[in-house]
Formats: structure tokens, sequence, C-alpha cells
């Protein structure tokens, strides 16, 4: 499947391949420096699993958008993947074609789900309890604030950067400051999170 996948991306014009291994230690150890736009992640890894990978590459990945493609379908791995982070959820048997626009939607900041997974995350809000009572955020600095609020949006973070006139680094120090201030370890959760507030 890895080497399927690799062929997929290196025929798409639009997309590099950083690289693909085959554990996510073997990931940890590279993409720290590699910094690619998009992970996508398998949940069925050999050592650390395919959650407790995106959360320990969210902390040092923090504008990397992560896709969990998988065979698993059942309501438990879909919510502890997204909830460890992941920006989007295929399954394996999906069509090439919907596996290369998943990509590409969550580098634009989308989140892209297999027509199941969606099915299934819709009825699961469907029937959820009544809305939580909104939890204040910490103080965040004014700076902090404009950049959740545009990410908030659908903005990825070198969007967010161009339209605050800074550079991509300083936002990603800024996110870093951000997870620490609301203890998330992914985008998705201080999203989330800021959203939870009513902040957004």
């Amino acid at each position: 499947m890895r080497t399927l996948l690799e062929k997929l991306i290196t025929k798409q014009a639009d997309l590099d391949l950083c690289g693909a291994w085959g554990s996510g230690e073997e990931a940890l150890a590279v993409l720290h420096a590699l910094k690619p736009d998009v992970v996508v992640v398998d949940l069925e890894l050999p050592g650390i699993s395919g959650e407790d990978s995106i959360r320990a590459l969210s902390a040092i990945l923090p504008c990397a958008a992560f896709v969990v493609l998988t065979v698993h379908e059942n309501a438990e791995r879909v919510f502890g993947a997204l909830q460890a982070g992941a920006n989007g959820y295929l399954l394996k048997g999906s069509p090439s074609a919907d596996i290369v626009s998943g990509i590409q939607a969550a580098h634009r900041g989308g989140s892209p789900l297999s027509p199941e997974i969606a099915g299934l995350v819709i009825r699961a809000f469907q029937n959820q309890t009544p809305k939580k009572a909104m939890i204040p955020l910490p103080s965040l600095s004014t700076r902090e604030r404009q950049i959740l609020e545009l990410l908030a949006t659908g903005m990825v973070p070198k969007e967010a950067a161009a339209e605050l006139g800074i550079s991509y680094e300083t936002v990603r120090d800024y996110l870093k400051q951000i997870y620490q201030k609301l203890h998330v370890r992914s985008r998705t959760e201080a999203v989330l999170r800021f959203l939870e507030a009513g902040e957004g």
C-alpha cells in the first residue's frame, strides 16, 4: 500500500513526496527537518500507533495537516484519530482520485472524509447530548487570537501568515505557544477549543 501511495503521489504535478516510512518512530526521526504540509498516516503501525504518531508529530509539526488512510471505519477508531489531531479520514478502499483530492483538500485547510466516515460523523452529532457549557479560553495575546480566528475560518497557517503580513515561521512559533496555553497537541484541537469557547 505504501509503495502504491508513493507512486500515486509522485504522478501528481502539484504534489511533492518528502518520503515514506514504515513506522511512527521512523517518521518522528526525520519529519521535524522536512516540515511537510501534509502527513498521511495509517492507524495500524508497528511500534507506536497511528493515533499516537499523530499526537507526537503534531507537537513538532504544528502547521502540518494529518490525513488518516486506513481500513478501519468503526466509530471508536474514527473519533480517536480525530481527537488525536487528524484533519481528515480516508479509507484504503477509496478510489485513487479521492485519495489524491483528499490530500490536496487537507493542504488547503479542508477536512477530507470518505463518504462512509462523513455519514458516521453526522450520525454521531445528530445523536449527541445537549451542548456543553462554553469553557472560557485562557489569556491569549492579540496575535495568538488573530491566528486562531483565521484558522477557524478554514485558513491554513501559510495563508494566515500572508493575511497577517508575518512569516510562516512566526505563525509556527505562535502556534506552539497556543498549544501550551490551551493544553492541546494539534491545530485541530486548538481550533475546536477556540470554537467551544464561543470565540469563532
